[in-house]
C-alpha cells in the first residue's frame, strides 16, 4: 500500500478570520454560551479550535481518490456521520439535507429566521462572486444590536447564521452566502458538513492542488480523535515533522473506537447510499477494522 510514490500536492485549507466574532462573543456569559449550546450544539468550540495547519495539509496528501478514504501505510480511516454528528454535538435529523436543488428562500423565510423585517433583508442581501449573501460586518452589526437590547434569543441566531457562514461553510472570505443560508434554515449540517469535505478533498486531488473549501476545524478535530494520545508520537511531537509521524503508525497505534460512541445509534445508510465505506484488503492489509465490524 505504501510502496507507490505519490507526489505532495500544494494544497490550502480556507482560514476564516474569526476576529469580529471573537469579540462578538468575548464577555458572552457561561449563562448565555449555554443557552446557545441548547439551541445550536457545540459550534462555539468548533470555532475556537486551534488548527495546526500542516496536521491537515499533510493530512490531504494521504487521500486516496479512488478509495474515498486516506490511505496511510497500512491503515485507512474515512470519516462517518456518527463521527462528525458526536464531534459536533448535532443530531442528524430524518429528513432530506441540503442537496442544493429547489427555489432560495424568499426574504421574508430568510427574515424570520434572524428576526429582521423583508425591507432589511431585500436592502442588505446582495451579490458577491456568482452568489448572493451577508457580509460579516452587516450580520455581526446586528448581532450587536441584539445583544445591546437584550435580546439573546435574535442574537443566538444571528450568531449561529454567522457560524454557518464563516466556520462550518467557509465559501468567500467575511461573507455568508447562500449555501450556507439554506443550510441553516435546514437546520441539518451533519450530512452536507461531511460531503463537502470529502468533495472538495476529492476535487482538489483530482486538479492536483488548491484551495480545500471546507470546515478544517472539524476535519482536524476528527483526524485527532483517531491518533494516539501517549508513547512516542506525542513525546516527539516536537521533533518530526507531521509527515514523520504520521508515516511512523501502524494499525495498532491507532484509536479506533471510542466509548462515547456506545449509546450513539449507527447510521447504516441514507437513502440507497450506505455509510460504510468499501471494506476488504488491499495488498494484503487490513482496512478499517471498526467499520468492518458492522
Amino acid at each position: 500500500m505504501g510502496s507507490n510514490q505519490k507526489s505532495t500536492y500544494s494544497f490550502k485549507f480556507r482560514n476564516p478570520k474569526l476576529g469580529l466574532i471573537k469579540g462578538l462573543i468575548s464577555d458572552m456569559k457561561k449563562i448565555r454560551r449555554n443557552n446557545f449550546y441548547v439551541e445550536y450544539a457545540d459550534l462555539l468550540t468548533i470555532m475556537n479550535t486551534e488548527v495546526d495547519a500542516w496536521a491537515i495539509f499533510t493530512l490531504a496528501q494521504f487521500y486516496d481518490p479512488p478509495l474515498r478514504c486516506f490511505t496511510f501505510q497500512d491503515f485507512q480511516l474515512a470519516p462517518t456521520l456518527e463521527e462528525f454528528s458526536h464531534i459536533a454535538d448535532i443530531g442528524i435529523k430524518e429528513e432530506v439535507p441540503y442537496t442544493g436543488l429547489g427555489e432560495s428562500p424568499t426574504h421574508q423565510q430568510i427574515g424570520s429566521s434572524i428576526h429582521l423585517d423583508k425591507a432589511e433583508v431585500k436592502a442588505n442581501l446582495g451579490p458577491k462572486g456568482d452568489t448572493l449573501g451577508f457580509t460579516l460586518k452587516f450580520l455581526v452589526g446586528k448581532a450587536s444590536y441584539f445583544k445591546s437590547k437584550e435580546d439573546w434569543v435574535a442574537f443566538n441566531d444571528v450568531l449561529a447564521l454567522i457560524l454557518y457562514g464563516i466556520v462550518l461553510f467557509p465559501n468567500i472570505d467575511d461573507f455568508v452566502d447562500m449555501t450556507a443560508i439554506r443550510i441553516f434554515l435546514i437546520k441539518n449540517p451533519i450530512p452536507t458538513l461531511l460531503v463537502d469535505i470529502y468533495h472538495s478533498i476529492h476535487w482538489r486531488n483530482e486538479k492536483k492542488g488548491g484551495m480545500i473549501q471546507c470546515c478544517a476545524l472539524l476535519l482536524y478535530k476528527w483526524f485527532l480523535s483517531h491518533l494516539p494520545s501517549e508513547g512516542p508520537f506525542v513525546q516527539n511531537k516536537d521533533n518530526l515533522k507531521w509527515s514523520q509521524k504520521i508515516m511512523s503508525l501502524t494499525t495498532n497505534d491507532i484509536a479506533w473506537y471510542s466509548r462515547v460512541y456506545d449509546d450513539v445509534d449507527i447510521i447504516v445508510k441514507c437513502g440507497n447510499f450506505h455509510n460504510v465505506p468499501l471494506i476488504g484488503t488491499r495488498g494484503c492489509i487490513n482496512y478499517n477494522p471498526e467499520l468492518a465490524m458492522r
